[in-house]
């Protein structure tokens, strides 16, 4: 194998092995969601030990257990509240103490249209501050605080990846004339929160970066869940490629920034949106 056990390549190494993860660890948060768990399975395939991290921890203990039968590495599952940092701390005691490393972060819990808050639904006039803040909350100060955990062990090791999950409504705004009538709403506090988690990125990428510590986003498009047929078609009306994502089609992505096949890579926002945004 040509990628040395610091993530960094050899002058002779394949591509192929430029992708893989062996011996590495990875831990990913809301591994209990639908892109969650193709995180774990996208890293797993790789070669990496996978450390799945959720609240709801029994179906990330079932997620773990298929996939060391899959693939043949070590999984585990963890309980964490993202928005405390003795959680996180204990998180990382948990990690070193059963592989003693950890190569990769996938900060992806957050509060979407699955997962929501109370009053997701509410427009903006009527919106809470409650609400508002329990959402940032998450997916900001949750990914925040994760960087600045795991991140302090990374720097340590002068050497590691964070991936942090944004939106395409951290980019954009939502087009607002997709939802009435398909009981989908995007509230103003996740687009906010997502284009935070955008910010945070770039500004971890620089500070960072001449310590072996690569900070990179992946910006999903939308990715069908179930979706009602009536915004799954105006979806599709308006995305270049005429469809809504698989959940399966943010894997290569993650591998990527992952792995040392993107070693020169930091500060990046990869948007896998099919289209969407280069209108």
């Amino acid at each position: 194998m040509a990628v040395r056990t610091d993530g960094q390549i050899q002058p002779h190494a394949s591509t192929q092995d430029m992708f893989r993860l062996d011996r590495h660890v990875a831990i990913v948060t809301g591994a209990a969601g639908l892109l969650g768990e193709q995180h774990a399975l996208a890293l797993s395939d790789a070669g990496a030990h996978v450390v799945l991290v959720d609240r709801d921890v029994e179906t990330c203990q079932q997620r773990a257990r298929q996939i060391t039968e899959h693939s043949q590495v070590k999984a585990l599952a963890l309980s964490c509240d993202v928005t405390k940092k003795s959680s996180w701390e204990d998180v990382l005691q948990q990690v070193l103490s059963e592989f003693g490393r950890v190569d990769v972060l996938v900060n992806n819990a957050a509060f979407t249209t699955q997962s929501r808050s109370k009053n997701y639904d509410r427009g903006f006039l009527e919106f809470p501050l409650e609400d508002w803040n329990q959402i940032l909350e998450v997916n900001l100060a949750g990914t925040f605080l994760g960087c600045q955990v795991i991140g302090s062990e990374l720097i340590k090791r002068r050497s590691g990846s964070i991936i942090n999950l944004a939106s395409l409504y951290g980019v954009v705004s939502p087009n607002h004339r997709l939802y009435p009538g398909t009981g989908i709403h995007q509230p103003v506090a996740y687009s906010v929160s997502k284009a935070g988690v955008l910010a945070l990125t770039r500004y971890l990428a620089t500070l960072w970066a001449d310590q072996g510590v690569r900070v990179n986003c992946i910006t999903p498009g939308g990715v069908f869940n179930g979706h009602a047929e009536l915004f799954a078609t105006r979806f599709g009306a308006l995305c270049p490629s005429s469809r809504m994502a698989r959940p399966d089609e943010m894997r290569g992505a993650l591998v990527y920034l992952a792995s040392s096949a993107s070693s020169y890579c930091t500060g990046h926002n990869l948007v896998v949106d099919g289209g969407w945004t280069a209108w």
